[in-house]
């Protein structure tokens, strides 16, 4: 059972990390070209962490920003998840 959680923090780290990482930016790349966005605004959209460049320049509601937001907070809970994995091993910490 103990192996099954550990199985679990350790893919939920992967997917955060890797998984969450490119499906943000391609969303945030398909919302500049949506949107049309030119120059310093769309490197500001594709570039600023924590999805702050997409929240602040695009304004506008819609069912794309509405799936945007809700991967978010997806990727969000699968982060949190993956962190236990980390700090299991920083603690090194053994539970067998």
């Amino acid at each position: 059972m103990f192996d099954l959680l550990i199985y679990i923090f350790i893919n939920s780290f992967w997917i955060s990390l890797i998984g969450g990482t490119l499906t943000l930016f391609i969303l945030r790349l398909i919302a500049v070209r949506k949107n049309k966005l030119e120059g310093s605004k769309a490197l500001f959209v594709l570039f600023t962490p924590c999805s702050f460049g997409y929240l602040y320049t695009i304004s506008n509601e819609s069912k794309f920003k509405t799936w945007y937001r809700i991967m978010m907070i997806l990727f969000f809970i699968i982060t949190l998840i993956g962190s236990i994995f980390i700090l299991y091993m920083h603690l090194e910490l053994d539970f067998i």
